[in-house]
Parts: C-alpha cells; structure tokens; sequence
C-alpha cells in the first residue's frame, strides 16, 4: 500500500505549499529558527534532469531563507537560519532512480506501489523522524519497510551516526562524573591537581600535556553542559561533512590551540588563573564548519555563513561580557579550526 503523500505529510507536521511545477509538491515545517522542507517529485516518467531538480532546489532554498512576505502567515523579524531538504522522488524506473541519487544530495525515492523506501548509501540515513515515519506506515500496512532492504542499506544509518561527537561527549561527562565522585569541580586547586592548565606548571614543570587534559575537564555541571549541547549541535553536522577521524582532529588541534593562546595569553599580561574546559575545541569546531560553509559556497548542511559568524559573533560578546570566561581559548580554539579544515578538508562543492 502506498503513501498518499498529502495526508500522510500533514500527520507528520508539515504544511502544503503549492507549486506551479507539474508533478512537484512541497511541504515544511518552522523548527528552532529554520525550515524543514520535503520537496516530492513525481518519478515516473524520470523526465526531471539533475539541472531541473537543482533550479528547483535552489529556488526552494532561496524562498525559505527569505519567507517574509513571500509565505503566507510567516511572522515578520522570525529568524531563519539554516534550511534542510530533501527531495522524495515517486516512482522511476530503478536506473534513472539510481542516476539521480548518485548526482544529487539529500535524496531519497519512495517505491510505488510497492511501498518501499529506498536510500542509496550515499544519502542521509534519516531526515528528523520522516524515515521512520515511513517505515512505521509501511510495517503497519504491508510490512515492507526498509528493513528488507540489502545489508549495505540497513547499515547505512549505523554508518550515519556521528561516532566521534558521541565518544567526545562521552568522555567528557564520564571525566566530570569520576571528578565529581572525588572532589568539587568549582574549585579551582582541586581542577589545577587533576589536570587543569596553569601557566606556572607549564613553564617551570613543563607539563604541556595538561593542554590535552585540560579540555576534557570542566568546572561544574552548568560549564560542562553549556559545552556539550552545543557541541553535539555543530559536531553532528560537521561530521557528516568531514567524517570521524577529522572531526576528532580538528576538535583535538582546536582544543589544544585554544589552550595554548590561553597560556600564552596570561604569560603576556601575568593575569594567571586555571583554566579548563572544552570551549576552545567547541570554538574550533565552529570554525571548521565555517570553512565548510565557505567551501560550500555560503551554505551547507542547511547552514549558512552570514548565520555561522552570527553564532560565533553572539558567543564571543557573550564571553568579552561574562567574568570568568576564557576568551583567549575561544579566539585560539577557533582560529585553529578553522585553520585545520582549510588544510584537511577538501570536499566536492556541492551544487544547489
């Protein structure tokens, strides 16, 4: 049995916006200052080239980021700053199905009458709850969902996962619970004993490794989840971009170099105090999407430039405005990422 895409996008939030495009349909949602946008395109005949479906997307982009006035009932001064979106295309013979797939991004094609998903390896594996929405139709009314899919297709989503953001994350909440279990982590003595950077002890002690130790520590619960949520927001996203190994690097490199401004800062001006978190790494992570963005000609993974340096414009005055913030390990770490994903990473400029 298959979807009847109307109803079934409007049970799962979305609006209808009619297109003059014969055969297309769009439907989105407003969520956290942006848009989640499905265009479906009917396949069948598979007459729709790549450059159609880009001028397509690339209209669809254009009139979400700038809804004002153009989207009935959007409230005036709402921000937009990121648009994510996915074609679905109905139907297609399997060749034109799979040529489209392989030229274009953020598409997934949907088998009539069969009711079968299907999403190449190269795709995302979910797109905010819709696959499992699909599948869950498809278990409930025929039972072919995408779990009869071969195995390099039900492993894609595994493959999707942002491993290296997971396993940073993780360390850091399991560093601030064993440190939690032993002492006050708002003290700064006991943060400088356990691994925190102090610009005596790298000087005199030489011990340049608490530059690595020292991001992984935090002062107290609130700094840690600051910290965290932001970093599980762009880390995810950067590593879908750059993949595992580059995103540990660029987050290890950010976090030392924002240590190492740090220390050189307060050698400079001899106003020494511990300092210890993972801001700078988060920083620099910032900044590495920034070149990506940049890369990307101004927009990727449903961000933009002008909304990454609002970010990172709001996060340093809120540190130049806030006592106690290292705002030498923010400048450090982001420069430094920056930096790091102008050399490591390269990608294909995508086409919109």
């Amino acid at each position: 049995m298959e979807i009847e895409i109307r109803p079934f996008m409007e049970q799962q939030g979305y609006r209808y916006l009619e297109v003059q495009t014969e055969g297309a349909a769009v439907f989105y949602k407003y969520y956290k200052e942006g848009f989640h946008v499905v265009l479906t395109v009917d396949f069948t005949g598979g007459d729709i080239t790549g450059e159609q479906h880009s001028i397509m997307e690339n209209r669809l982009l254009d009139f979400f980021y700038h809804p004002q006035g153009r989207l009935a009932d959007f409230p005036e001064g709402f921000p937009v700053y990121h648009v994510e979106l996915l074609t679905l295309l109905l139907g297609g013979e399997e060749a034109a199905v799979r040529r489209m797939c392989a030229e274009k991004r953020n598409v997934w094609a949907y088998c009539m009458p069969e009711g079968r998903l299907i999403i190449y390896e190269n795709q995302p594996g979910e797109f905010f709850g819709l696959r499992n929405a699909i599948e869950e139709f498809n278990a409930g009314n025929n039972g072919n969902s995408c779990r009869e899919k071969p195995l390099e297709e039900r492993t894609k989503g595994i493959k999707n996962l942002p491993l290296a953001t997971i396993a940073l994350t993780v360390a850091n909440v399991l560093v601030y619970v064993i440190l939690e279990i032993m002492g006050d982590t708002e003290n700064g003595f006991f943060i400088a004993s356990h691994g925190g950077m102090y610009p005596e002890f790298l000087t005199y002690n030489h011990q340049w490794w608490r530059l690595f130790t020292a991001m992984f520590i935090h002062f107290g619960l609130e700094h840690l989840l600051n910290n965290m949520v932001i970093f599980c927001c762009v880390g995810s996203r950067l590593e879908r971009a750059v993949g595992h190994v580059r995103l540990l690097v660029f987050y290890l490199f950010s976090g030392i170099g924002g240590g190492l401004l740090s220390y050189l800062m307060m050698e400079w001006s001899g106003d020494y105090a511990v300092a210890a978190g993972a801001s700078g790494a988060v920083f620099g992570i910032i900044g590495a999407l920034l070149w990506a963005v940049i890369r990307h000609r101004g927009r990727f993974q449903g961000m933009t430039t002008r909304g990454l340096l609002a970010m990172l414009a709001l996060s340093l005055y809120y540190g130049f405005s806030t006592i106690g913030v290292d705002n030498w390990s923010h400048i450090g770490g982001m420069v430094t990422g920056f930096a790091a994903a102008a050399i490591f990473y390269h990608g294909k400029v995508q086409k919109y």
